[in-house]
């Protein structure tokens, strides 16, 4: 099976996870082969990387008693075909909370500079990734917040593909619910389109290729 993992990296079951399993739907529907998995931050606590050094010295991942390793472990063990990071707009960029998982994922890393750190680096260089966000305002940072994240999974090997521009980008018009953005049928469009090509490209990268179910 072709794994995609969703995160929807907002601390409440909303527009954010919307948009997310709008992309899974999508990316599920090109092939019977395609398997998902939705992973959310709602009511989950992920404390910042503080470079404490804890985890090359002990030699183990981070030490923090948090809810963090459960969020990355569909990341890392086995690593997924694809992913779709959604994340809702907070001060025209990413939330805090997507800021810390994805800082506290050094310790993952720390082979490469201590070559008798036990655990080897995650492979990611073989996963499709893309990005969906939502905002408040219709300029409110959705672009900024794609291109943030965009920067992490670059960062960390992934191959990334686009959507409607750079991501799935979506607005609640200035409506205060945990599902206006499926008013957004522009943005609706947008996160599906992110999920098509993530799981084309998975497929791709697997060495097989996008056929429609049925």
């Amino acid at each position: 099976m072709t794994r995609i993992v969703g995160i929807a990296a907002s601390p409440r079951h909303g527009n954010t996870e919307i948009l997310v399993k709008e992309a899974l739907r999508a990316a599920q529907e090109l092939s019977e082969t395609i398997a998902v998995e939705l992973v959310t931050f709602a009511g989950k606590r992920i404390e910042p990387c503080t470079d404490c050094g804890a985890c090359v010295r002990n030699k183990t991942y981070c030490w923090k008693q948090d809810d963090w390793w459960e969020l990355i472990k569909p990341l890392v063990e086995p690593v997924p075909a694809g992913v779709i990071i959604g994340t809702p707009v907070y001060f025209f960029s990413t939330p805090s909370l997507l800021r810390a998982y994805f800082e506290r994922c050094t310790c993952l890393f720390k082979q490469l500079w201590h070559a008798d750190f036990p655990f080897s680096p995650p492979d990611w260089t073989r996963t499709a990734a893309g990005t969906v966000a939502v905002g408040f305002h219709r300029h409110g940072g959705v672009e900024h917040a794609l291109s943030s994240v965009h920067h992490v999974l670059l960062t960390n090997g992934f191959v990334c593909v686009g959507g409607d521009y750079i991501g799935g980008g979506a607005w609640q018009l200035e409506e205060d619910s945990l599902d206006a953005v499926l008013k957004d049928r522009i943005g609706i469009a947008a996160a599906r389109l992110v999920g098509e090509r993530v799981g084309t490209t998975a497929l791709l990268l697997q060495g097989g290729r996008p056929s429609a179910k049925g």
